[in-house]
């Protein structure tokens, strides 16, 4: 007889890797913008995956200088005193370019090299930009465990990092990491898959291991047509079979939804940005009513509704709502408020100035931290809006330093940073001219005397009535104050 042709041995894995075929898209509620996001990917074992390759991410915001890390094992490991998400040298860089600012659509990123990842092993992957401003970034608060997956992989949670220094620990606000944090953008990747093979029989779904019991039961059956091929032949066939073509298990099947979740996302934001319109018309009601409080209150409710805010249409009135709170601050610290004024008449008249003064310099440090929000997010074209928010800034600096004897100087730099530059986009704002000229004066002539046109004048703007006695007694309690931590900080540390 003659010899039948030796068959190769059996391929373990399949030569080839699918690539740009799968993508993942996960929640986009714009929760929060910044500059980075770090999460773990893990690569599912329920399927014969012989590793999966991340080649893509898609993020969105103002982008800039993005940068990509990828690291081995999770984000969340800790080696000696050495946390993952800090040790820069734990990481590998498989992205680095300057992207134009996408503030409505995702921006693809591609990975180079690319990142495996092998089936039940995690890879932590961190995408950072350089720009500076809060508004690099799109990303959301942790609304579940995991935060997108499908057949092959899942995306967990991780960390926002709120500095333009990759890997840094430190900020302006103190520690640089936020816990709790979700990616928000696309994944694109590659699979290679194993092939089948007795070793590997245990790694596929039941649906393929009962077609192969079938077939190889049929094999030794006589009378069975398939039993006239030789059982290398038939492991040869099989070896080459998807995973999928016996059927998907029901565990692993993916549920058709003719909703597009883009759309979706799409249409709630929509939602979001009207309701966030009527809080605000809402606001601007009790506004005109010298509700300030109140009005504050509808403002930062819209704000809330708005989430991150940073495109289009949201980022114009999430500034417009920001400079609202920043004028209602500063009106609420001249005592123009109703309900203000009725709660300061329920204090002790031998009360009422340390009360006042409290709520004064809370109220202008909310003035200032509002307007410099409203410019970060100002249209150039808005100068209306920029100039208001940097006389604004100015008017309270130089209230500010009246208030607080160790930052006196500071703020007057700040006061006549913000004047010039009102004055720079308007040069008739005629309280910018004068509050620039106070500024300088008392910058020439030096803290000490730029305090004494101070407390009487700002507690004389509410129309309450005070014990004259204990708010000069206040006043010469703070200067007295102010002048003994001067004298302990010239003695050194005590």
């Amino acid at each position: 007889p003659e010899s039948r042709p030796a068959l190769t041995r059996l391929a373990s894995e399949a030569d080839y890797v699918i690539k740009g075929t799968y993508t993942a898209d996960t929640r986009d509620f714009e929760d929060h913008t910044f500059s980075g996001i770090m999460f773990d990917v893990v690569c599912k074992n329920d399927l014969p995956v012989h590793h999966l390759e991340l080649t893509h991410v898609w993020v969105r915001g103002r982008l800039g200088p993005i940068q990509v890390f990828a690291c081995v094992g999770s984000i969340h490991e800790v080696s000696g005193n050495h946390r993952k998400h800090t040790s820069s040298d734990q990481w590998t860089r498989v992205h680095a370019a300057t992207h134009e600012p996408s503030t409505e659509d995702l921006k693809q990123m591609k990975l180079d090299p690319v990142v495996q990842v092998k089936p039940g092993e995690t890879v932590g992957l961190y995408v950072h930009s350089l720009a500076p401003g809060d508004q690099a970034i799109v990303y959301n608060n942790q609304f579940a465990a995991v935060t997108v997956e499908d057949r092959h992989f899942k995306v967990l949670p991780g960390f926002a990092h709120v500095s333009n220094r990759p890997f840094s620990e430190n900020c302006a606000w103190g520690y640089a990491w936020r816990d709790g944090r979700e990616f928000v953008g696309r994944l694109q990747y590659g699979l290679k898959w194993k092939l089948w093979k007795p070793e590997h029989h245990k790694l596929f779904p039941g649906p393929f291991k009962k077609m192969v019991m079938t077939l190889m039961l049929c094999h030794r059956r006589k009378s069975a047509l398939l039993s006239r091929i030789p059982e290398t032949v038939l492991k040869y066939i099989i070896n080459f079979c998807a995973w999928d073509w016996a059927g998907v298990p029901e565990e692993l099947a993916i549920c058709g939804d003719d909703r597009n979740p883009a759309d979706m996302i799409k249409a709630r934001r929509e939602e979001e940005y009207k309701n966030a319109v009527g809080l605000r018309d809402e606001g601007l009601r009790l506004f005109d009513t010298r509700d300030f409080t109140d009005a504050v209150q509808k403002f930062a409710e819209a704000l809330a509704m708005l989430r991150g805010g940073i495109t289009g249409k949201r980022l114009h009135l999430s500034a417009n709502l920001y400079s609202l709170l920043a004028h209602c601050c500063l009106q609420i610290a001249d005592g123009k408020d109703n309900d203000v004024l009725q709660f300061v008449n329920t204090i002790p008249a031998n009360r009422r100035a340390v009360t006042i003064r409290s709520l004064q310099r809370q109220c202008l440090e909310q003035t200032y931290a509002y307007g410099i929000r409203a410019l970060a997010r100002a249209d150039r074209n808005d100068t209306k809006l920029i100039s208001c928010n940097h006389c604004r800034i100015g008017v309270a600096s130089l209230r500010l330093q009246r208030l607080d004897s160790s930052q006196q100087e500071s703020h007057l730099l700040q006061a006549v940073k913000h004047f010039r530059m009102c004055l720079g986009i308007d040069s008739s704002n005629v309280e910018a001219r004068t509050g620039l000229e106070t500024a300088e004066t008392a910058l020439r002539q030096g803290t000490e005397r730029a305090e004494g046109s101070s407390m009487r004048n700002i507690i004389e703007g509410w129309d309450v009535p005070m014990d004259e006695e204990e708010e000069e007694e206040n006043t010469r309690g703070e200067e007295k104050q102010g002048a003994s931590s001067m004298e302990e900080e010239k003695g050194g540390p005590s």
